[in-house]
């Protein structure tokens, strides 16, 4: 008893002591008005902003990558073994809900990318720093924040959009679909008044946003809402930059040994550090179990027989029991833990560049967002809609010419045709096919297509009978479901995506 009275009273001699202490504003606490004032504060923040690309662990944003392939004809969710990242599996059979844990990944870890973006928009022109740094900073916080717009739109529909960082109290609606892209236009168009060329860029600069990745963006924002005039003069401001040219081998586009390279538009940037988690978890999740990885994102024997006869199959698929390198004459894809006996090539790296640990987050390879040649896609499949055929057959041909394909001759339907079948042949498992799907309004027929050939046409030994896909839904899944946690936090105000 007496010891309880004594710690009472000590706690009222230190509390009578130290209040005034504690009335007074507590010194050497970080504001967002103490931190963004020097140079270096001001770097650190946009260094932070193009983190969240690609944040420390696979989980976080790299796996999200692969839903534009397993969401399509072109790949399954790959690792066959039951449990193992079910809801991964859900999405790439179609079983989506708005307690999808990838969708809440998605959302969440896009709006971190904005918060960081406006942070910098809003805080940094108040820094006393050079002028020309100062300027440079704040538009490529423009471009991160319209990427990161791009993301959320291309997936859920109309975003909730935030041009300043909200109070805890704000519960702000979704926008329309149409002020969405509007506004991702502004943050394109900004960023491309003021960022450099990548040619102007030093050797330390080399993979920031530039001019030419923000007139790249505006394109391709422009095709996905069909407004084909705008994409092809923003295509061909691209092409008139000079900055830009298609590799002479394709297989070197996504070499580990060729970052940035002379086709990259943007990219995200990775590198192996010891310490640091700076590296691309992208190899190791797509490599197959046998050889280290973990499976996922396996391309369908449909994709294999597509690009049948195409010089470039070699460097998009390995199948099993294709000689690699040195290390792997005979690829084991691990069969009895893969869906259809194959995987992704472009993110291979062979044994000699693999990471001495912690691959899974440390891989060195970057992750290409845009590269010339879908611009060059982009150009044609613009000039194909608005009827000129002459500069869609050259775009077209530029593309096929490098592959070593045979030249286009088509007008018309047939040639809007072939350029989006080029699409598929070109950017194969780069994440573009079910959005260039949805966006052409040929989701619904690929999907069936897709789901007949795995039933009832395919002998393949390694995935026939397959039934991903049987239940795409083409009332539903246009879009993604918004994650059930935002609605909730928002009191309601958040709207769910139809039929959900």
């Amino acid at each position: 008893m007496k010891e309880k009275i004594l710690y009472i009273l000590i706690a009222v001699v230190l509390l009578s002591g130290c209040e005034k202490f504690l009335d007074k504003p507590v010194k050497g606490k970080q504001t967002f008005d103490s931190f963004y004032t020097t140079e270096a504060e001001c770097t650190q923040a946009l260094i932070g902003c193009y983190q969240s690309l690609s944040p420390e662990d696979w989980w976080e944003m790299d796996y999200f990558w692969l839903i534009g392939d397993v969401c399509s004809d072109d790949a399954f969710k790959g690792n066959s073994i039951e449990g193992d990242q079910q809801e991964f599996g859900n999405m790439a059979r179609w079983i989506i809900d708005s307690q999808n844990e990838w969708l809440d990944i998605k959302w969440r870890y896009s709006y971190i990318s904005i918060s960081r973006a406006n942070l910098i928009i809003e805080y940094v022109p108040n820094a006393d720093i050079d002028e020309n740094l100062r300027n440079l900073i704040v538009a490529e916080a423009h471009f991160l924040r319209g990427l990161a717009y791009f993301e959320l739109v291309k997936n859920f529909g109309g975003a909730v959009l935030l041009d300043r960082q909200p109070a805890p109290s704000d519960l702000i609606p979704r926008s329309s679909i149409e002020d969405s892209w509007l506004f991702i236009e502004n943050d394109f168009k900004h960023a491309a008044d003021v960022l450099p060329l990548k040619s102007e860029q030093s050797g330390e600069n080399m993979g920031r946003a530039t001019k030419g990745a923000s007139l790249a963006y505006l394109a391709r924002v422009s095709l996905y809402q069909d407004k084909f005039a705008e994409a092809k003069s923003y295509s061909e401001q691209v092409i008139a930059l000079n900055d830009y040219q298609l590799e002479a081998d394709f297989g070197n586009i996504w070499s580990v040994h060729n970052p940035n390279g002379i086709e990259s538009i943007f990219e995200i940037q990775s590198n192996y550090d010891p310490v640091q988690y700076t590296g691309s978890a992208l190899p190791v999740l797509t490599r197959s179990r046998a050889d280290g990885g973990w499976g996922f994102g396996t391309p369908s024997s449909h994709l294999e027989n597509f690009m049948q006869g195409d010089p470039r199959l070699i460097h998009t698929i390995i199948k099993h029991g294709d000689y690699v390198d040195e290390d792997h004459p005979e690829y084991d894809t691990q069969l009895d833990q893969n869906e259809s006996g194959r995987i992704n090539r472009k993110f291979y790296i062979g044994m000699d560049d693999r990471t001495p640990d912690d691959e899974y987050i440390k891989a060195p390879l970057n992750h290409i967002l845009f590269r010339f040649a879908d611009l060059l896609l982009i150009h044609a499949e613009a000039s194909a809609q608005l009827g000129n055929d002459g500069p869609a057959l050259q775009s077209l041909n530029d593309v096929r010419e490098r592959a070593g394909a045979s030249l286009a001759n088509e007008s018309g339907s047939g040639l809007l045709d072939m350029i989006l079948d080029e699409r598929r042949l070109e950017l194969a498992l780069e994440g573009h096919r079910y959005y260039d799907l949805k966006r052409t309004g040929k989701l619904a027929f690929a999907m069936e297509d897709f789901v007949n050939y795995n039933l009832n046409i395919s002998t393949d030994p390694y995935d026939a009978g397959n039934q991903q896909g049987v239940l795409f839904n083409s009332g539903i899944h246009t879009l993604f479901a918004i994650p059930q946690s935002e609605i909730d936090a928002s009191g309601g105000i958040i709207v769910q995506n139809p039929n959900y």
